[in-house]
């Protein structure tokens, strides 16, 4: 598919040069600096092409290496199978240290600084870390132990959690047990003031 894509700019590329080149014959330009002017050009829009394919990859790369990571944890293993497990009807304590939650949660932390940065955008890493990050930072037991214990250590943490929920609400994507979302486990007051970026 990406070889026909090329195949067709490439071709389309040359009808205009060869276009360009015969006009100019007929209007009197000079042919030479006509033809220089055109791979100049012609050179910029396949550089644009190239960066903007290696970028694609290097993303790609990028999240690959993340999730491979997140796979292979023992410790982000363990945590994952019991947030998945979770009985949301009675709300117990789960048999994780505080080291491994931390973890877990400092895992997905690191996507915040990286938006920060303009380096990632949710879009990119929703459909494969989305459900991860929910289970966690919606569980009732990282809350109590972790989130809303501490908020102002998770700021990054809280930043994400909104701003992925409104993505998947724009997106008509569910948010997993929404209903325990950060901004309702805290006062208003609380809330945009942990949310709010330092500068």
């Amino acid at each position: 598919m990406k070889r026909k894509k090329s195949a067709i700019v490439y071709a389309a590329m040359l009808v205009i040069a060869v276009a360009v080149m015969v006009f100019g014959k007929f209007s009197g330009l000079d042919i030479l600096q006509l033809f220089s002017g055109i791979i100049a050009a012609l050179s910029v829009v396949l550089l644009g092409i190239e960066l903007f394919q290696s970028r694609k990859v290097s993303e790609g790369e990028f999240l690959a290496n993340l999730n491979q990571m997140f796979v292979e944890n023992e410790s982000y293993r363990k945590a994952y199978t019991l947030f998945e497990n979770y009985d949301f009807e009675n709300c117990p304590d789960l048999e994780l240290e505080n080291v491994e939650i931390s973890n877990y949660l400092t895992f997905f932390e690191v996507f915040q600084l990286l938006i920060d940065r303009d380096t990632l955008t949710i879009d990119m890493f929703d459909d494969l870390f989305g459900y991860r990050f929910f289970i966690a930072v919606h569980n009732p037991y990282v809350q109590k132990q972790k989130l809303v214990k501490l908020p102002n250590n998770f700021r990054n943490l809280y930043r994400l959690e909104r701003d992925w929920r409104k993505y998947r609400e724009k997106k008509g994507t569910a948010v997993f047990h929404d209903e325990y979302s950060l901004d309702k486990q805290l006062d208003s007051e609380t809330y945009k003031a942990v949310v709010r970026k330092k500068r």
